[in-house]
C-alpha cells in the first residue's frame, strides 16, 4: 500500500549520518535523485525526467539513457543492470495509466533527496520467480494531492 511522504518535512542531506554501505559513499537512490534533478538542467528531460507530480519517473528513451546519460552517473552501462538496481532497492514499475513503464518508490521524491537516504537495498531473494503485476493496485499519482 503506498504511503504518500510528499508532506513529510525536509531534512537537510548534509546533517545525515550515513554509513557508507560496501564504500558506495553516496548510494545509488541519492545519486539517482541527482541526476533526475540535474537532467531537467542539462535539456535532457526527453530522455529521462520526474513525471509532472514528481512521484515517479520516466525513461524516454532507453537508448539515448544508456548511451549518453548512464554513463556519466552510473558504473552500469546496460539498462539490464540500471533496472537490477532500481529492483534491488525495492523500486515499483507502473504498468498502466500516465505513468505507464515510470519507476517509483514511496521514499523517492521530486525536491526530498533526504528522504532517498532512507531507501535501502534489500537482501537478494532470488527465487527467480517474478510476481505478476496488478495494475489495480498501483497508486494513482494524479489522485493525491
Amino acid at each position: 500500500h503506498y504511503h504518500d511522504h510528499a508532506t513529510d518535512p525536509v531534512v537537510d542531506p548534509s546533517l545525515i549520518k550515513h554509513k557508507a554501505k560496501g564504500g558506495v559513499i553516496v548510494p545509488f537512490p541519492v545519486k539517482l535523485h541527482d541526476m533526475l534533478d540535474k537532467i531537467e538542467e542539462d535539456g535532457l528531460a526527453s530522455v529521462v525526467s520526474w513525471q509532472p507530480h514528481g512521484r515517479c519517473f520516466v525513461v524516454h528513451n532507453p537508448k539515448e539513457f544508456v548511451n549518453h546519460v548512464m554513463p556519466h552517473y552510473f558504473k552500469q552501462t546496460k539498462m539490464a543492470s540500471f533496472q537490477r538496481q532500481l529492483n534491488l532497492y525495492g523500486f515499483n514499475r507502473l504498468t498502466g495509466g500516465l505513468d505507464k513503464g515510470g519507476y517509483y518508490h514511496e521514499m523517492f521524491l521530486r525536491g526530498k533527496v533526504s528522504l532517498a537516504y532512507d531507501i535501502h537495498r534489500m537482501r537478494v531473494k532470488g527465487t527467480g520467480v517474478r510476481l505478476p503485476t496488478n495494475p489495480d493496485n498501483e497508486p494513482n499519482f494524479y489522485a493525491l494531492p
